[in-house]
């Protein structure tokens, strides 16, 4: 697919994993790429490899002066952008009965709340025809167990997403869902903080849920940067695109199935 070469394209949490080798493809289509992440350490090594190619900058997503700041800073630098990529995102298991009111409050910000507190915010630098798109979960469409908060997290995004679809038509501003099932970036391994309490059925369910999901078993993160960047580069790009043969299962599942079947299939898979 042939890019509208030189774009300016924000990608939020463009330092690491997805992010990055999305960054990477937008760079080798001659796209003029501004990269936001918090980590510090990882902007540095992504200054190194990119020079002069990639605008980089730390801007935390819950810091909302800091937010404020860096979207006066883009405006003044580039004028307006042409499309937002959100990957930035925290992972988190844990069982519902004993979630901790600091994982609820953290993952929501950042996976909900900041987010949606951005894109409002980023919204009036985006062009007429311009893209808004983010990266969210098969954990939107089903509800994998352990991981309750992060999916309602997802879900609430995509919602959010869909209802912009309508509302930024106007604007022919177009909205994307990017959807994947696992993805082999180590993310997974992030945000397992649960710890036995002697709960027999929830201790060896947790253990079952965080072996089953590791992100070895995922697709390539590859395949999710190229679902990103042909987002970006299509003229009529749909609301959701769903990446990997476990989000396209997870998917027709729940609507040819029903959700209490398809619910009763995935318990069976994951209690086994």
């Amino acid at each position: 697919m042939m890019s509208r070469s030189g774009k300016n394209v924000l990608v939020v949490g463009g330092a690491r994993g997805i992010g990055r080798i999305t960054v990477d493809l937008l760079l080798a289509q001659s796209e003029h790429v501004l990269i936001a992440d918090r980590d510090e350490r990882e902007l540095g090594k992504c200054r190194t490899e990119w020079g002069e190619k990639g605008l980089t900058f730390r801007m935390d997503l819950t810091d909302k002066g800091e937010v404020s700041r860096t979207l006066d800073w883009v405006k003044e630098q580039v004028g307006a952008l042409d499309v937002v990529v959100v990957t930035a995102a925290v992972h988190n298991t844990y069982p519902a009965e004993y979630l901790p009111d600091e994982i609820i409050d953290r993952v929501l910000d950042v996976n909900l709340i900041s987010h949606i507190r951005f894109v409002r915010d980023v919204i009036p630098l985006i062009r007429k025809g311009g893209r808004i798109i983010t990266v969210s979960s098969v954990s939107a469409g089903v509800g994998i167990p352990m991981e309750s908060i992060y999916s309602v997290s997802k879900a609430g995004l995509e919602l959010f997403y869909e209802c912009m679809s309508i509302e930024l038509s106007y604007k022919d501003i177009r909205c994307v869902i990017i959807q994947p099932g696992n993805v082999n970036t180590g993310f997974n391994e992030t945000g397992n903080d649960y710890r036995p309490k002697g709960n027999p059925f929830i201790d060896d369910l947790y253990s079952k849920i965080v072996e089953r999901t590791n992100s070895r078993y995922g697709i390539p993160p590859e395949q999710v940067a190229r679902a990103i960047v042909n987002a970006i580069n299509s003229k009529n790009p749909g609301l959701c695109v769903l990446v990997g043969g476990n989000a396209i299962k997870a998917h027709w599942a729940k609507r040819l199935l029903g959700r209490d079947l398809a619910l009763k299939i995935l318990k069976k898979m994951m209690c086994r």
